[in-house]
């Protein structure tokens, strides 16, 4: 049999805090009935006592929201990957907290969607001390959330719910996130041998030429990316209003290579052998390699002194086909 209004009005008083926003009821304190009957026991609490209930099967308990009285209020975003730095936070936090406040971690568990939060309630001359913890440990609040909008999402299974007592001790925090959180955290995988610190990738390759020459250079550079070659590329990695030589210098930065197309073009562009030198100037302090073709029969020497004691493919003398396959070597050469 249910209970009536005045036997839940009972358990409310005896569970609730006073001050605190939640109140948590054990099944075990309502009934022996299966777990699928305190479904109709959370919306009884709702009904009857016009507050927000949720029976929670995971934790055997009815946990109802009936807003708060406290002063201070802050939600803290603790991130689900490195959670385990936040634990003296949490427990400096939770020795100023009194019984009257409340402390409560919100984990969400879902993958993709991995997030937790330590949302806050506590007594006015509590908040500043809190404050110079949050201080302390450089702790990101999250004013958009608070423990009403986290019970709700808790309601709709997206958050698990841990409340903190007073009492407890760090060692007790400590395994109360371990229970909390169902995957591991950075430094866990690290400890089983996952590395987090390496980025392989393929070599970028940084493309100078000309436009007069683009018909060319663009049938070369199509070819190179259809082998797999990752280009940087003014028609593509350039945008619309950027500062051009501010893009050309941040291409060469983030490129591990460089091929340099030149022509009659080259020579007689003031803005083509400026890049041009730039270019070069770049790529000799950082000590990157390049590639020169000599698209015509143009005088590298006239275009940059001392250019042609550089080895260059002579694309007049030659052909693309084995111009590619150069590349691809020189590229896959380099260390």
């Amino acid at each position: 049999m249910l209970l009536n209004t005045s036997q839940l009005k009972e358990l409310y008083n005896r569970y609730d805090k006073k001050n605190s926003s939640l109140i948590s009821i054990p099944f075990s304190a309502i009934s022996d009935e299966p777990l699928k009957f305190y479904k109709w026991y959370a919306a009884l609490f709702q009904i009857e006592l016009n507050v927000k209930a949720f029976a929670d099967v995971d934790s055997k308990q009815i946990i109802i929201y009936k807003g708060t009285k406290m002063k201070y209020y802050a939600t803290i975003l603790i991130p689900y990957e490195n959670r385990e730095a936040y634990i003296d936070a949490v427990n400096e936090i939770n020795q100023i907290v009194s019984s009257n406040g409340c402390i409560i971690l919100f984990v969400c568990n879902i993958p993709y969607n991995l997030v937790s939060y330590l949302s806050i309630e506590a007594k006015q001359n509590e908040g500043q001390l809190i404050e110079n913890i949050i201080k302390k440990y450089d702790l990101r609040k999250e004013s958009s959330l608070g423990i009403h909008e986290l019970f709700m999402e808790f309601c709709n299974r997206k958050f698990n719910m841990a409340t903190i007592p007073p009492s407890f001790s760090k060692a007790d925090i400590t395994q109360m996130f371990n229970g909390a959180y169902f995957f591991c955290s950075k430094s866990d995988l690290t400890k089983k041998g996952y590395n987090f610190n390496t980025h392989i990738r393929r070599k970028k390759v940084f493309i100078s030429y000309c436009h007069a020459n683009k018909e060319l250079v663009y049938e070369i550079t199509e070819a190179l990316e259809y082998s797999g070659i990752d280009l940087w590329i003014d028609k593509k990695d350039i945008s619309v209003g950027s500062h051009l030589l501010e893009s050309i210098l941040a291409g060469i930065e983030e490129s591990d290579f460089a091929i340099l197309f030149l022509s009659h073009a080259t020579l007689s562009s003031n803005y083509g052998q400026l890049e041009l030198k730039t270019i070069m100037s770049a790529l000799t302090n950082k000590k990157k390699g390049w590639y020169i073709v000599k698209i015509d029969d143009v005088d590298v020497n006239n275009i940059m002194p001392s250019l042609g004691d550089y080895k260059y493919y002579d694309l007049s003398n030659g052909n693309k086909t084995e111009l590619i396959k150069d590349i691809i070597n020189a590229i896959n050469a380099q260390n």
